[in-house]
């Protein structure tokens, strides 16, 4: 997506929380969107391209000019940020952009240093914030939704909604695969051509999110919540969950419960 700074429109940036009382559209902006997740999981779904996507944090999605979307959080909360742009070159018709294979955590990381300056808003820095989003643009790469397979998608939804609901029995990804009848190799393959992301992310997540709810609502011990989402011991839940919230899960615990 070739474009001078001086032709590039930044219009919003911001950073919050959404949950399921706050979906997010329908909406079709004239704009360009970028929409990226920080912790959780967020569903957008494309009714005009009849493509729906499942953006499992670190990831997000480019949202051309033009395309009408909706979504909502698949877990209690998410944390998303959304930068709203104009460009003078826009590719026709409606579509979307997906982060290229095994960049995401560093287009996180720029994202995160582009809301930073978003944040301090100083003029002298604008033109460093448009060369900043240029290269965020780098890490994207137009798709349609030819590129997702309706059956595979159906047949994965049914096999990680099972998942999630027997998180305890799920010690690996083979157990997974044996829910769709297929090998461990094969679910990696199906859940990246149809989902642009990689199954034992997409594991984990499931993991993490849900010892997110039980920290929040529960006063289970973490042993306990490592057993029901299925980590063999609570230091190996504590160590994923530091590497992919920041936080340690009592830190969690406390800042979802500032008051408790």
């Amino acid at each position: 997506m070739p474009c001078d700074t001086d032709q590039l429109e930044l219009r919003d940036h911001r950073f919050g929380r959404i949950n399921r009382r706050m979906p997010i559209g329908p909406v079709q902006w004239p704009f360009h969107d970028l929409f990226w997740v920080h912790e959780g999981r967020v569903a957008i779904t494309f009714p005009e391209l009849e493509a729906k996507l499942e953006l499992v944090a670190p990831s997000g999605v480019l949202i051309l000019p033009g395309t009408q979307f909706q979504g909502a959080t698949l877990g209690a909360f998410a944390t998303a940020s959304i930068c709203h742009f104009a460009m003078p070159e826009k590719p026709a018709g409606p579509g979307y952009a997906l982060p290229n294979p095994d960049e995401a955590l560093h287009l996180q990381n720029l994202i995160r240093l582009a809301m930073h300056l978003a944040r301090r808003n100083r003029p002298d820095e604008l033109p460093r914030r448009k060369r900043l989003l240029l290269s965020l643009l780098d890490g994207f790469e137009l798709t349609g939704a030819t590129d997702i397979p309706t059956a595979d998608e159906d047949r994965l939804t049914i096999a990680w909604t099972q998942a999630g609901q027997n998180l305890h029995r799920m010690r690996t990804l083979a157990d997974v695969a044996a829910l769709l009848g297929i090998s461990e190799s094969a679910l990696r393959a199906m859940h990246r051509k149809a989902r642009h992301t990689s199954a034992g992310e997409h594991l984990r997540e499931l993991r993490l999110t849900r010892s997110e709810e039980l920290l929040v609502s529960t006063d289970k011990s973490l042993a306990t919540i490592a057993a029901e989402v299925g980590y063999g011991h609570a230091a190996t839940l504590a160590a994923a969950f530091r590497k992919r919230r920041g936080k340690t899960p009592g830190q969690y615990r406390h800042w979802s419960n500032p008051f408790a």
